[in-house]
C-alpha cells in the first residue's frame, strides 16, 4: 500500500518589511525555504514509492508468465496447508530468481 504525506502549511502571514529587523527577515526567509525543501523531499519520496510499485508490478507480470509443475504445487499445498494460488505464486517468484521447490518452501515457511 502507498502512503502519501500531506504537509499542511500555516496560513501566510503578511510580511511588513518596515517593522522587521534583518534577523527577523532572515528567519522568515529560512522558514519559507524549509517548507520548499520539505515539499521537494516529499515529492521525491512519492516518486520513489511509485517507481517501486511499478517495478513490483512488472516483476509480478514476468513471474506470472513462468510455468510451474503441478506436482510442486501439490507438495507445497500438502506440506504447508496453503492455497494453490499461494503455492503457485511462491514457485513463480523463486523460479524468476533461479530457485526451485525447496527455495519456495523455505520462503513460505519464513514469510
Amino acid at each position: 500500500s502507498i502512503h502519501f504525506i500531506v504537509l499542511q502549511q500555516p496560513p501566510h502571514q503578511p510580511i511588513i518589511a518596515a517593522n522587521m529587523t534583518a534577523e527577523e527577515e532572515a528567519k522568515q526567509l529560512d522558514s519559507v525555504t524549509d517548507r520548499v525543501q520539505e515539499t521537494e523531499l516529499d515529492e521525491s519520496r512519492s516518486n520513489q514509492a511509485l517507481s517501486a510499485l511499478n517495478s513490483a508490478k512488472s516483476g509480478s507480470a514476468a513471474a506470472a508468465s513462468i510455468s510451474v509443475k503441478k506436482e510442486d504445487v501439490d507438495v507445497i499445498v500438502a506440506e504447508l496447508e496453503v492455497t494453490e494460488d499461494e503455492a503457485t505464486a511462491a514457485l513463480r517468484d523463486v523460479a524468476a530468481e533461479g530457485g526451485n521447490l525447496a527455495d519456495a518452501l523455505r520462503r513460505l515457511v519464513t514469510s
